[in-house]
């Protein structure tokens, strides 16, 4: 393969898959529409279509899911539209009095090789903090903690996060594919 496309519009995707691939990527930015699903998998698959639509080029794309326990699943895939509304701090303020604060958070990566779309997802498990807390990171980081800490994504370093994210975990499973292919 010449290249390998990434298309977002989130820098901070574009450097997390860099140093996590561990290969040179161009970055497309690109706000794509996406399809409405509470399928992580297959918003994706339909985003990678799309870019591949507008660039005929081998690319991927990614998601994410934020999966609240006590609300059987929900914002899922529609965490952004719901941090949009409320924000972080609105999500907090809805959650406040909840004794469940579980959360499993998804990353999708969408592969599209010019032939066909592949999926590779990974996962994390983690609660919800009490309050927002740190400065890195961005969109809902400053309110998850994956299981193995006490910090919320925002407090860890970039190398902390990268080795423990979702979205690496997503990334490591393609890496592999892509050393494969």
């Amino acid at each position: 393969m010449e290249q390998l496309y990434f298309v977002t519009s989130n820098e901070g995707k574009i450097k997390e898959a860099e140093m996590i691939l561990g290969i040179p990527i161009k970055p497309i930015r690109a706000d794509l529409e996406e399809i409405q699903s509470l399928e992580l998998e297959e918003i994706v698959k339909a985003k990678a279509r799309k870019a591949f639509e507008l660039i005929q080029k081998p690319l991927f794309v990614d998601d994410v899911g934020f999966y609240i326990e006590a609300w059987n699943g929900f914002p899922g895939p529609f965490i952004k539209h719901l941090c949009d509304a409320v924000g972080n701090e609105g999500l907090l303020k809805i959650m406040k009095n909840e004794t469940n604060r579980k959360i499993i958070v998804k990353a999708a990566i969408g592969f599209h090789n010019g032939k066909e779309v592949i999926s590779f997802i990974g996962e994390v498990k983690g609660t919800l903090a009490g309050e927002s807390r740190g400065q890195g990171g961005w969109g809902w980081d400053p309110i998850f903690i994956p299981s193995h800490t006490d910090k919320t994504y925002a407090e860890l370093t970039v190398e902390e996060k990268n080795a423990v994210s979702h979205r690496r975990e997503a990334l490591e499973i393609f890496k592999k594919y892509l050393q494969q292919a």
